[in-house]
């Protein structure tokens, strides 16, 4: 059952929650790595930049000390020359590293200081390498006692490569020390920024903990609701037991009537009043085994008889008998799809829904309206925006509409309940409801409520697609005569004696032989004695002892060709159930009239025949 807003009237009954704190879990771990992996990039680049302004000033100190030493050394002075040569090559070494280091220190410079940088580089390293030629020439040179000391023409060589070498070392230098403190109100910003964003993950975080507290309450609050419903189901299975093992021994009682009826009439003639007596008994009969079928359909254990229909045709068929129920105030308009898909259901579970919905519509609209009917198809393909809880594929939608006063909030979870109502104690007996939802349940089906208080209600019901074609009118059973039987025997096993005796007697008042039981242990010592004379069985479902399935099985183990008719009220025989649907099992529902008795009878007799003989 699902209970879900009109779409035409714009009103919630039911909402659906999403519980989206593992997400924000998962979101905000990932921001905090991701923050975290940016400060470190972040620093890593900074320092990067902090080091090439170290690195350029130890080359610049470097290369300084070497010139010096170099003219201290052509003056003669005592100096190490591995010095010399160690200072050089760490400043080669240092010079290589800001080349190879500038790409990714780029992001502190601009497109002009990015060239500025490239060039300036390139200068130094050309000159840096003349500056160590020239070097180690004069150092050379002084060893061969040549004129390299101060004054010399390659001492003004040496002199004016140093001079420009350190000039381009500090035009490097100044490039990112500038780079430097221009990013440094850029840093802040970042500082800043970080700084908040953290503090917006504690707030996110905070907000998730507060929200799972909240969802954790609404899910405490579900729960109870959630058994609620439980005890509510559990008391309607309670009662819907009750009414199966009432209705049990009511119908035979129902059935032990309506035969000695029939019989009392056999026996009369025709212009015996007796006739109209016993007719106005049956009827009564036939109004309370109307009553125990509502039961019944509520608790799911109304025996059916299903067949493939088309709901359209129901639907038509009933719609001017419906119109003279509803009265002249209200217009019933019928609206169908083409192409409208059978479904399998027994045709009078269909026609019990209609006749609830449609009266319970005309009850909630006492100045008169519309009542709309409308049949389609719907597949459902994919549940993830759904609120209901409606299985995938296809479906037949009943969807009957009023512009009656609606469903109360208040009483919306109990509408289904047996014997709630909300009309006073003469106008309904709060079944009409729990029926439909039993039927529909029954059959596999669905309930979807829409609806608001003063603008009207909608029911859908959702009823599974058959792709069989749908089936044929019933052909009439001919006459025994006409089928040519002779000296028919029959064994009747039921452990109701009125019900069996007036069964018997009917049985026999159209010229067949019984035998009868009243129990399956009994009509299994029957069978052994006359089995071969039996052409077929009549057997109660619910009995004590050997049930009727069982039963059956076991003569079929005898006789596997023997025909079986089943009689119930109501039965909560899986497997036989299953047989009915499919159409293998031969039942007749409780309370039945002789002249159905018969009828069935003679066409299970004809259709063993007929299949004898072909065979």
């Amino acid at each position: 059952m699902s209970v879900q807003p009109n779409p035409d009237l714009h009103t919630p009954v039911s909402s659906v929650h999403r519980n989206w704190f593992p997400i924000i879990v998962l979101v905000l771990g990932a921001a905090a790595l991701l923050m975290f992996i940016t400060t470190e990039w972040i620093r890593g680049r900074f320092v990067l930049g902090v080091e090439q302004v170290r690195a350029i000033d130890q080359i610049q100190t470097k290369v300084a000390i070497s010139h010096l030493w170099v003219e201290e050394f052509v003056t003669s002075d005592i100096v190490d020359l591995n010095e010399i040569r160690q200072n050089l090559e760490q400043s080669k070494e240092l010079l290589n590293s800001i080349e190879r280091q500038a790409p990714t220190s780029r992001w502190l410079l601009d497109l002009g200081e990015q060239a500025s940088v490239g060039d300036t580089v390139a200068r130094a390293k050309l000159e840096f390498a003349q500056f160590a030629d020239i070097s180690k020439q004069r150092l050379d040179g002084f060893e061969r006692n040549e004129d390299v000391g101060i004054g010399s023409a390659i001492d003004t060589q040496f002199d004016s490569v140093f001079a420009k070498l350190l000039a381009n070392l500090r035009t490097l230098g100044q490039i990112y020390e500038f780079a430097l403190a221009r990013n440094e109100s850029r840093s802040r910003l970042l500082v800043r920024a970080i700084i908040i964003a953290w503090l917006l993950i504690v707030g996110l975080a905070v907000e998730g903990l507060w929200y799972r507290e909240r969802r954790y309450r609404e899910a405490e609050v579900a729960l109870h609701a959630s058994e609620a419903r439980l005890l509510q189901a559990q008391k309607m299975d309670a009662v819907g037991r009750l009414a199966g093992g009432i209705a049990h021994d009511i119908n035979n009682h129902l059935a032990a009537i309506t035969m000695q009826c029939e019989l009392i009439k056999l026996r009369a003639s025709e212009e015996d009043p007796i006739i109209e007596r016993m007719d106005v008994i049956a009827n009564i009969g036939a109004k309370s085994a109307g009553l125990i079928r509502r039961l019944l359909a509520f608790s799911r254990r109304q025996p059916v008889q299903p067949e493939v229909i088309n709901l359209h045709r129901i639907v038509t068929g009933m719609q001017n008998m419906v119109a003279r129920l509803i009265g002249e105030d209200i217009c019933l308009q019928v609206y169908c799809c083409d192409g409208l898909w059978n479904v399998l259901m027994d045709p009078v579970q269909l026609e019990q829904i209609l006749l609830n919905l449609i009266l319970n519509a005309r009850d909630a609209m006492p100045a008169g309206g519309e009542i709309k009917v409308s049949i389609d198809n719907r597949s459902v393909n994919d549940l993830s925006d759904s609120q209901t809880k409606t299985r995938l594929g296809d479906y037949v939608v009943l969807r009957i509409t009023d512009q009656g006063t609606g469903i109360s909030a208040a009483v919306v979870d109990k509408i289904y309940e047996p014997f709630f109502t909300t009309k006073d104690a003469t106008s309904g007996r709060g079944l009409g409801l729990a029926t439909v939802y039993g039927i529909v349940e029954q059959n596999r089906g669905y309930i979807e409520l829409y609806t608001e208080e003063g603008i009207g209600t909608t029911f859908e019901i959702l009823l599974p697609r058959s792709e069989h074609a749908e089936t044929t009118a019933t052909r009439q059973p001919v006459t025994r005569a006409q089928q040519g039987i002779d000296s028919c025997r029959i064994l009747l096993i039921e452990d109701n004696e009125e019900l069996r005796e007036s069964t018997c007697e009917i049985l026999k008042q159209m010229g067949y032989m019984v035998s009868s039981a009243n129990n399956g242990d009994n009509a299994l010592v029957i069978f052994d004695k006359i089995g071969t004379a039996i052409n077929l069985v009549i057997t109660d479902v619910v009995m004590p002892g050997i049930g009727g399935k069982e039963l059956a099985n076991r003569l079929h183990d005898r006789r596997p060709e023997l025909p079986i008719i089943f009689v119930s009220g109501y039965t909560d025989d899986v497997i036989l159930q299953h047989g009915l649907e499919a159409g293998e099992v031969n039942f007749l529902p409780k309370p039945f009239t002789a002249n159905s008795l018969v009828k069935m009878v003679e066409s299970v007799l004809a259709r063993t025949k007929r299949s004898r003989s072909d065979s």
